[in-house]
C-alpha cells in the first residue's frame, strides 16, 4: 500500500516538497538579492540554561520507527522514504521524556514521525497548504480515528487515520484518561491552527506578531507533545493543577520557548522552501520591515526574554508547589531543553536532510548570557499576562 494520501491522487505526491509563496515583497521575483540575503543568515546562539538530561537509547527505536512508517505506506516513495529517515523522531521523543519507558517512547517517536511527514506532505508548503477547504475533512477524519481508534480498523480508512488510530491504540495502553483527552485535544488545536495558516497563505496574508503568538505554538503541536512527555513517563497533572494562573502560563512559555526555536532552526530549510510566512522570522521581517540577519537577531532576543521568565516564574512556583507540579515543572524543562537538543543535531533542519545524522550540533552551542534578559512584559496582548504571574518583588 502505498500512502498516496486523503484526497489526493497518485501524481500529485511530490517528489520534493513544493514551495509555498514567499513573503509579500520579499521574494527572489521581487528583489534578485533576496535569496543571498536569506540564504546568508548566520543562525545566533540560544540562552538556555536548563541542562540537558541523560536519556534513553534510540538506536532501537528509531529503526522500528522506520518498520513501523513502512507498515502503512508511508515509505513506499523515495520522498516519503527520505522524510522519515530525516526525522530521527526517537531521538525527539527521548531527549523530551528522558524519563520514559521503551514502549511509551516508542508510540511518542511513532507518533511524531507521523505529524511531521504529515506536515510535510500536506501543510505548511504541501499539496494542501493554501486550501483548508481540502484539508479539513482528512482532518477530522483523523481527529476522530485518534479519538475513537476502533473506528480506524479494516481496508478502507486512509493511511493516516489508521496510523493515527494504531498510536491512539497504543496511547490508551499507557496513559490515564486525562492524558489520552490531552493528546486527542492537542491534535485536533494542531489541526485548527494549521487550517488558519493555510487560510492566510491562501488570501496572501502575513499574520502579525500577535496573531502569531497565538497560532504558532497551536500549529506546532505543543500540546500533544507535552501530552505526549506525560504518557512516555506515567504522570498526569490534575486539571486542577493544570488549570491554575501560573501553571497554564508556565506551559505556554515553554510552548511559545519550543516554537520560537524550531523557527530559528528550520529558518534555511523554510527558506529553501519559501515558507516563511509562518516562521517567526519571516514574520519579524515582514512586521519590522528589517533584512533577515537582523530578523533573526530579534527572534533570537525573543527567545531569550522569554527563556528568563520562563525560569525565573518556573522557580517561585517550584518554591510551594505540591510533588506533582514539581515533576511536570521538570516536564516542560525536559521539552525545552530536548527540543532544542534535538533540534540542533536533526537532519530535518540541516541543509542535506538526506545525509547521516550528525551528533554534532549544527548550530553551536547555547549561549552563556540571554542577548535579551529583561523581566519587562512585552506589550503585546496574547502574552502580557504571563508577567503577572511573577511574584510582587519581580
Amino acid at each position: 500500500m502505498q500512502a498516496t494520501g486523503y484526497g489526493a491522487p497518485e501524481h500529485e505526491i511530490p517528489a520534493a516538497r513544493p514551495a509555498a509563496v514567499p513573503l509579500p515583497g520579499s521574494g527572489p521575483e521581487h528583489d534578485p538579492d533576496a535569496a543571498a540575503l536569506h540564504a546568508a543568515v548566520v543562525v545566533p546562539r540560544l540562552f538556555c540554561p536548563i541542562p540537558a538530561a541523560p536519556h534513553h537509547e534510540t538506536a532501537g527505536i528509531e529503526a522500528r520507527v522506520v518498520d513501523w512508517m513502512a507498515r502503512f505506506g508511508f515509505c513506499d516513495d523515495d520522498f516519503h522514504h527520505a522524510q522519515v529517515l530525516a526525522n530521527r523522531t526517537a531521538e525527539w521523543a527521548c531527549r523530551i521524556a528522558p524519563d520514559g519507558a521503551t514502549d511509551p517512547l516508542q508510540i511518542g517517536a511513532d507518533w511524531s514521525c507521523l505529524g511531521l511527514l504529515l506536515d510535510d506532505v500536506y501543510l505548511d508548503g504541501g499539496l494542501f497548504s493554501r486550501h483548508p477547504e481540502r484539508f479539513l475533512p482528512m482532518a477530522v477524519q483523523v481527529i476522530h480515528g485518534a479519538d475513537h481508534p476502533e473506528t480506524t480498523d479494516g481496508p478502507t480508512a486512509d493511511p493516516y487515520t489508521a496510523a493515527f488510530g494504531e498510536v491512539s491504540h497504543r496511547y490508551r495502553r499507557h496513559a490515564t484518561g486525562t492524558v489520552v483527552r490531552r493528546w486527542v485535544d492537542g491534535v485536533a488545536e494542531w489541526f485548527l491552527a494549521a487550517c488558519v495558516g493555510m487560510g492566510q497563505r491562501a488570501s496572501g496574508t502575513v499574520p502579525s506578531l500577535e496573531e502569531y503568538l497565538v497560532i504558532g505554538p497551536r500549529d506546532r503541536g505543543t500540546k500533544a507533545s507535552i501530552a505526549v512527555i506525560e504518557m512516555a513517563e506515567g504522570t498526569s497533572l490534575p486539571n486542577e493543577a493544570a488549570e491554575t494562573p501560573r501553571i497554564r502560563a508556565l506551559t505556554q512559555i515553554a510552548s511559545a520557548l519550543v516554537t520560537f526555536a524550531n523557527d530559528v532552526y528550520s529558518y534555511h530549510r523554510e527558506v529553501k522552501e519559501q515558507s516563511l510566512e509562518s516562521n517567526l522570522v519571516g514574520i519579524l521581517e515582514h512586521a519590522l520591515r528589517v533584512p533577515p540577519q537582523e530578523a533573526m537577531i530579534q527572534a533570537a532576543a525573543l527567545h531569550d526574554r522569554l527563556m528568563c521568565l520562563y525560569v525565573t516564574l518556573r522557580d517561585q512556583t517550584a518554591v510551594r508547589a505540591t510533588p506533582e507540579v514539581r515533576c511536570y515543572l521538570g516536564q516542560l524543562d525536559h521539552f525545552i531543553r530536548g527540543n532544542l537538543d534535538y533540534s540542533a543535531v536533526t537532519p530535518r533542519y540541516r541543509s542535506d536532510p538526506g545525509a547521516a545524522p550528525d551528533p554534532a550540533p549544527a548550530f553551536g552551542v547555547w549561549a552563556d548570557s540571554p542577548s535579551d534578559g529583561s523581566l519587562e512584559p512585552l506589550p503585546l496582548r496574547p502574552v502580557a499576562w504571563w508577567w503577572d504571574q511573577l511574584s510582587p518583588a519581580m
